[in-house]
């Protein structure tokens, strides 16, 4: 299980935008964040940006699947269901639960969630 955002741990750099402008005030080698958003994926896709998307529906999840994210962000209400999605088909990108509570680790484990961001967003 990958666990980002997380005192304890140091990895990856995340930055969340809510629009284009943002992006480039992003730190180098950031990996984006965003709620769906068709303009900013697809501005991350033409640009090779590594990306991310907090997604709450299945077409939501398939779409940005299939526009190459890394990363889609779930609430803990949609966590399994995506997850379970995200298996059948072979995704490549990671589930991930959105979360400001470390006891939510234990969720994620028990329910085969691919890892836990912890976000102030």
């Amino acid at each position: 299980m990958q666990i980002f955002g997380h005192d304890f741990i140091q990895n990856d750099r995340f930055a969340f935008v809510s629009d284009i402008n943002e992006i480039k005030n992003t730190p180098a080698n950031s990996i984006i964040l965003m709620e769906f958003n068709k303009e900013i994926i697809t501005y991350c896709k033409e640009k090779n940006l590594s990306f991310g998307v907090h997604v709450e529906t299945i077409k939501e999840l398939v779409l940005a699947s299939a526009s190459q994210a890394s990363y889609l962000l779930v609430d803990q209400n949609f966590a399994k269901e995506a997850q379970n999605i995200a298996n059948e088909y072979m995704y490549d990108a990671k589930v991930l639960l959105i979360s400001k509570d470390e006891d939510e680790i234990e969720f994620c484990a028990k329910n085969g969630i691919d890892g836990i961001i912890f976000l102030n967003c």
